[in-house]
């Protein structure tokens, strides 16, 4: 493993709920389809869970699907985990979109090992304030860049928030393979690493140095810009104010197969920072998962 994919794990482990989770084997879709026959949204009874729902009905909205299943756990991971499972195991062919709190996924990673669930991504997700600057910190690890969810969230979040910074690695990147292939959005700069499993670095108001630093990448790694032609555009379509809001549709946006950018990389990140203004956001946490049954 090369040393800026090292770096790039470590930070995908700092989000905190991943190092609990890990990566076992059995969790991650093999070759998953893009689309699915029925749909499921799961809400573990976070404080976000409604901005994080009406995201996942726009993108539903937009994708022209007839129904959506709709499940209010209000906390049953852990006060009800057998019901859990009656559940999961009662609606087979399924993809489940959920949102949990961090001790919520612990257990819901459980309950869908036991139920032969395999995940398409997995996602931490952390609002907070440092210095006064509201930050915001995704982690995704994601079977492959076919189902890739940063990239959409990264355009959605752009210019909304002080910091923002947005991390996703791919388990399998055989579908990555061919012509390199970027993603672009105005205002960001685009980076490639040096070597076989590249990492892709996009920064929006902070120099390459200051994006690598955010993200606690080494200063000895080769970097080369990526020209505006390899890189596709990310359009989005309705940027949502609330930033759980705007999570639920990236991840629901994937979910539903909808078009995003599929990078030509083992990892990408996003980096934005903000110097109009300090703007703070209220501390949240909570964990996003992908889920066919």
């Amino acid at each position: 493993m090369e040393m800026d994919r090292r770096s790039l794990l470590k930070s995908v482990l700092a989000g905190g709920t991943l190092v609990t989770l890990g990566v076992p084997s059995w969790t991650f879709a093999e070759q998953p389809s893009r689309r699915a026959g029925r749909y499921a949204l799961l809400l573990g009874g976070t404080g976000t869970d409604e901005a994080f729902a009406q995201g996942v009905r726009a993108a539903w909205m937009k994708s022209g699907y007839g129904r959506l299943s709709s499940f209010d756990l209000k906390g049953a991971l852990l006060s009800e985990p057998d019901e859990v499972t009656k559940l999961l195991n009662r609606l087979r062919e399924t993809r489940w979109i959920a949102v949990t709190d961090e001790a919520g996924a612990v257990v819901f990673q459980e309950l869908t090992r036991s139920a032969g669930g395999r995940l398409l991504s997995a996602g931490s997700h952390v609002a907070c304030v440092e210095e006064d600057r509201g930050v915001l910190r995704h982690v995704w690890l994601t079977s492959s860049p076919t189902h890739g969810v940063a990239g959409l969230l990264a355009a959605q979040l752009d210019g909304a928030h002080d910091t923002v910074s947005v991390v996703e690695r791919f388990l399998d990147t055989s579908s990555a393979g061919g012509e390199l292939v970027a993603w672009s959005a105005p205002g960001f700069a685009s980076y490639r690493s040096a070597g076989p499993e590249s990492t892709h670095l996009h920064c929006s108001g902070l120099s390459l140095l200051e994006g690598r630093r955010l993200l606690g990448l080494p200063g000895t790694e080769e970097w080369s810009p990526i020209p505006r032609q390899r890189g596709r555009e990310q359009r989005v379509a309705r940027p949502a104010h609330d930033w759980a809001e705007s999570v639920g549709y990236a991840v629901a946006a994937s979910a539903f197969g909808m078009n995003q950018v599929r990078e030509t990389c083992a990892g990408r990140a996003f980096v934005h920072r903000s110097h109009g203004g300090q703007r703070t956001q209220p501390a949240a946490r909570f964990v996003s998962f992908v889920m066919d049954l």
